[in-house]
């Protein structure tokens, strides 16, 4: 991961050279920003930047040793601690049992979630647990620490998602932050920095990392050719999360996939076809958690279109041509007395499945609730 291959946050990328150029490079650095922001890609280039032997002025070489091994994150001074879970039979839970895998997920995409990571590596992982990092990964980094650095002059530590961390783990990590190390580095990685122990917080230098905006999106998938309407059109389901942006955009159809889920939900609830709105759960269900949030927002995007067809200028409208004359026949069953209450519901279906809630109970409720909301006496059917 080199800095030229990050979109935005240009002043960060600056301040963080200039503090390697100038010899002051803090101890433990805290990268925070929301989910799907660039906090982990320039914690890793930040790190690449530390250690590279030829540097240039404004990114690493990519072409010296330290980069080339940067380019696998298999740095033998890059040390990588992230949530793990502690599967069946296993007798501790560190994240050298799972770093090929993490590796493999990471370079992929490096904007994904806690949540998209674990569910990477394990299909099991009904609940949604985001894993953790429990006190034996402490206790092997105290182990690693020991050790002289093998090849370069500084020794990285970057811990992903450190929040995960447990009250064991935090305590460790506060006395390796209050007694460093000669010549290591801490990056950590946070989206959501307020849940670190306030001692070990206190200790960090704090950078905070910009959202992407919708031109970062547009650049960065530029070099892909990606169709910029196309980009535009999933903005809206996403927001500035670029890491499920790209989860989108590696699965072909999505968008047509995510079509045609709701045309069949709709037309199921309306009818309050209880069995085919079981067998629907049994489609999306083995679809995995983070495509059943996705597809809630893309729900959520089709109401409001819906909104803009029947009360604002249809030249607002951004759907392709399947959906554009869906909503010409579903906008009239949506209206000033179901709109908000519909779309609060689909939010609050998130907020509870980012909560590990039972998704088949959790959508069958909604589907009912839906129909409710639809019926009401209306010219048109659903087709």
């Amino acid at each position: 991961m080199l800095f030229k291959q990050i979109p935005g946050n240009q002043l960060v990328k600056k301040q963080l050279i200039k503090s390697v150029k100038q010899g002051r490079i803090s101890h433990a650095q805290l990268f925070s920003g929301s989910s799907g922001s660039a906090k982990l890609a320039l914690a890793i280039a930040y790190a690449r930047y530390i250690n590279c032997e030829k540097r240039e002025a404004i990114d690493s070489c990519g072409k010296c040793n330290s980069c080339i091994k940067y380019n696998s994150l298999s740095h033998s001074d890059l040390h990588l601690t992230f949530p793990v879970l502690k599967l069946k039979g296993a007798k501790t839970a560190v994240s050298d049992d799972f770093v090929a895998l993490w590796r493999e997920a990471i370079l992929k995409n490096p904007y994904l979630s806690a949540n998209d990571w674990v569910d990477f590596f394990n299909t099991d992982n009904k609940a949604g647990n985001p894993g953790y990092i429990y006190k034996d990964e402490a206790n092997l980094l105290n182990k690693k620490l020991l050790l002289k650095n093998f090849e370069s002059p500084y020794r990285i530590v970057l811990i992903w998602m450190p929040e995960l961390m447990n009250k064991e783990a935090s305590n460790k990590l506060l006395k390796l932050l209050e007694e460093p190390p000669a010549g290591t580095v801490f990056l950590l990685a946070s989206q959501s920095p307020f849940k670190l122990l306030p001692t070990v917080y206190s200790r960090l230098q704090h950078i905070r990392i910009n959202d992407f905006s919708i031109s970062n999106m547009l650049e960065f998938f530029k070099k892909d050719n990606v169709d910029p309407e196309k980009i535009k059109t999933i903005h809206q389901i996403v927001g500035s999360d670029l890491g499920k942006m790209i989860q989108l955009l590696q699965v072909d159809s999505n968008e047509g996939v995510f079509f045609n889920h709701f045309k069949l939900w709709m037309r199921f609830t309306y009818k309050s076809d209880v069995v085919n709105i079981s067998r629907w759960l049994e489609d999306i269900s083995v679809m995995g958690r983070n495509y059943q949030k996705l597809f809630l927002s893309y729900a959520i995007k089709i109401i409001r279109e819906c909104i803009i067809f029947n009360f604002a200028s249809k030249s607002l409208l951004k759907q392709n041509e399947k959906e554009q004359a869906f909503i010409s026949k579903f906008a009239p069953f949506i209206n000033g007395q179901n709109t908000v209450v519909i779309v609060e519901e689909l939010e609050k279906a998130i907020h509870a499945i980012n909560r590990n809630a039972n998704s088949k109970i959790l959508l069958f409720d909604l589907s009912l609730k839906m129909a409710k909301f639809l019926k009401k006496e209306y010219r048109f059917a659903i087709e």
